[in-house]
């Protein structure tokens, strides 16, 4: 595939690639992140596309442990966020 894991999220998600650092985004991430095959994108890119989102170094070794990774995040924002309601 030759549009990197950010592109595809943002265009699937109807967001600007900015917007996918965004914790607020990640009701609307998370299914599109769920659905993804893992394999789709390779661990190197999985790991320089979460390590943009999260601003920090981030290596994988494989892309099914970088998804399980992405997944609790955005499950904790949803979850953070929930509290900021209350």
């Amino acid at each position: 595939m030759s549009e990197t894991m950010v592109d595809y999220l943002a265009e699937n998600c109807n967001l600007y690639i900015s917007d996918l650092r965004l914790s607020s985004n990640s009701a609307i991430i998370l299914p599109t992140v769920m659905e993804l095959e893992e394999d789709l994108f390779s661990a190197e890119d999985w790991s320089a596309s979460l390590s943009y989102i999260f601003q920090k170094t981030l290596c994988f070794e494989t892309p099914g442990i970088a998804k399980h990774y992405y997944i609790d995040k955005l499950i904790a924002n949803l979850s953070y966020d929930d509290k900021q309601d209350c």
